[in-house]
């Protein structure tokens, strides 16, 4: 994800000194590329990297619109285990190395973390294109057609934000888990050989994407992301659960409940699934890798 454009006046990175249009801002330094950001990550570890995540929203906040949403997920991972935060990191690149490609057929705008999300059913090579495909599809549909939404959409209160007048700005988090609700059709979970290619490359840099997100579309996506907690949705899921999760994760499954179409009975497949799937590769949690490799294998083809 790339910075904010500063045409007027090349900027140096912080970390290369390379000169770019485009830096990624981190509270007092300047960034080229996630790669240059991912070094300074390392230089000073998780937590001074979360306390300057969290000083780059509060000096935005003073200049503007930001995701305050976002700011409450950066406190989920300084809450965080270790081992959680360590086997997160390791899946980052792999979760991500498919985005490119789905952006090639994607018709509205995506949300980077949403676009994220779903390339990461691509990441242990046990969901097909195809599948994966069919929930980019309606996810899409659900954007352009309000009719969709009035097919998938549970509460009343979500189904009139997605109606509003000049229609949805493009695919959220919300509207993606959504989408894969409505396309879960056999959430059984099946014992399956772990294929997760061994590549390791540039990641995605989380915090910087909702920074940089256009403000009527990130606004948007907070707007559609609360009805979880109106709905008591993560109430809901936390019953269902029996290994460890990550909170993000905790946050997407119970998005699923905001579909009409699911089943109490479905949703538990799919957590016992993503719960299966950990297994499969000895990590220690579940990660929105393992839900949507989950939501991805439920996919009828």
């Amino acid at each position: 994800m790339t910075g904010l454009e500063t045409s007027s006046q090349q900027q140096k990175c912080t970390i290369c000194g390379k000169t770019t249009n485009y830096p990624i801002e981190l509270n007092e330094g300047l960034y080229c590329s996630s790669t240059c950001l991912s070094k300074y990550r390392e230089e000073v570890g998780e937590r001074q990297f979360e306390k300057d995540s969290i000083a780059t929203f509060d000096k935005k906040r003073d200049t503007g619109w930001i995701p305050e949403r976002a700011l409450m997920y950066i406190g989920m991972c300084q809450r965080c285990s270790k081992t959680m935060k360590e086997m997160c990191k390791a899946n980052q690149y792999i979760s991500g190395m498919n985005r490119e490609k789905l952006r090639q057929t994607e018709t509205v705008p995506w949300c980077c973390h949403a676009r994220f999300n779903l390339s990461s059913s691509l990441s242990d090579g046990t969901v097909s294109l195809e599948a994966v495909r069919k929930i980019q599809s309606i996810a899409e549909e659900m954007v352009k057609n309000p009719k969709k939404c009035e097919e998938v959409v549970g509460p009343e209160t979500l189904r009139k934000k997605m109606a509003k007048p000049g229609g949805l700005k493009g695919v959220t988090t919300t509207i993606l888990d959504i989408a894969a609700a409505e396309m879960a059709k056999n959430p059984d979970y099946k014992p399956t050989v772990d294929k997760t290619p061994k590549v390791d490359g540039e990641i995605m840099i989380h915090y910087a994407a909702c920074l940089e997100c256009d403000p009527v579309f990130g606004a948007e996506c907070e707007e559609q992301a609360v009805e979880k907690e109106l709905n008591k949705c993560l109430d809901e899921v936390s019953k269902m659960t029996s290994a460890r999760w990550c909170e993000h994760t905790m946050h997407a499954l119970s998005a699923l409940l905001l579909n009409k179409n699911i089943t109490r009975e479905k949703l538990q497949k799919i957590v016992n699934s993503a719960e299966q799937i950990i297994k499969e590769k000895n990590d220690h949690g579940v990660n929105t890798r393992h839900l949507f490799i989950a939501l991805g294998r439920a996919v009828e083809c």
